[in-house]
């Protein structure tokens, strides 16, 4: 397995090193990168089967060196210190990243992850999720929902409502099935606020573009676009109300 370090800074690539030394020997650094130019050159020329990939260069972001190749042919790990739409764009992509400063347990199993190598369809698939969105700053539109047999690409507009269902959570979508995610609805909750989606009960979160009606009687509860009831729980009804009034 070949692997290229992309970082601006010497300290971080320096660092990378050593613990792949020291927990993957079979690894092989090909190429250390500090820019997009020379990135880009180390990725044609080795062709690795793993970046490790810095999102703020000197020369840009990751995401405009990653634009530079029509198709992804290795898994990228990316590292950032701070950028929040970076890592919410990443998310929605279901892509790794490790946010500095990141333990040696975080960085061994983003390696292992890696090493479970996907197929280049989904790769691709999922890049393709990232630069479109990426391309809309702060109006993600599109999220990736693994399955244990699929990959779905999914637009925000379309998901009409979450139901958590134990560490489960079901996706309910505008004419398709539900999907049901292995993850909980509060990884969701945190991921999709500011994106207009409201929480009104523990077990439910709604997109508020497929709200139709508020009820009031029998604690309160809002008419969906499906025309479904979602209740709304005593302790969200103020938040609800005040979200409800800025649409």
């Amino acid at each position: 397995m070949k692997i290229i370090i992309v970082d601006d800074e010497l300290s971080p690539r320096e660092h990378a090193k050593r613990l792949l030394a020291e927990f993957f020997p079979e690894i092989i650094v090909c190429a250390e990168a500090e820019n997009i130019v020379s990135a880009y050159e180390a990725i044609l020329l080795h062709q690795p089967d793993v970046v490790l990939l810095d999102v703020d260069l000197t020369d840009g972001t990751a995401f405009e060196l990653l634009n530079r190749f029509q198709q992804i042919h290795f898994s990228v790990i990316f590292i950032t210190a701070f950028e929040q739409y970076a890592i919410k764009a990443i998310k929605f992509s279901a892509l790794d990243y490790l946010l500095k400063p990141y333990t040696t347990a975080e960085f061994v199993e983003a390696i292992r992850k890696a090493q479970r190598k996907e197929t280049e369809q989904e790769t691709n698939l999922k890049f393709n999720v990232l630069l479109q969105n990426f391309q809309y700053q702060q109006q993600l539109s599109k999220i990736v929902l693994r399955t244990s047999d699929s990959i779905h690409v999914v637009q925000l507009d379309d998901i009409i409502r979450l139901q958590a269902d134990g560490a489960y959570t079901a996706f309910y979508l505008v004419s398709r099935k539900p999907i049901v995610i292995s993850k909980n609805l509060k990884e969701y909750d945190n991921l999709l606020e500011n994106n207009g989606f409201i929480r009104t009960h523990q077990s439910h979160l709604v997109n508020s573009k497929h709200i139709v009606c508020f009820h009031k009687s029998d604690g309160g509860s809002l008419g969906l676009s499906d025309k479904t009831l979602v209740p709304v729980a005593t302790r969200f009804r103020e938040k609800v109300i005040q979200q409800l009034e800025k649409i």
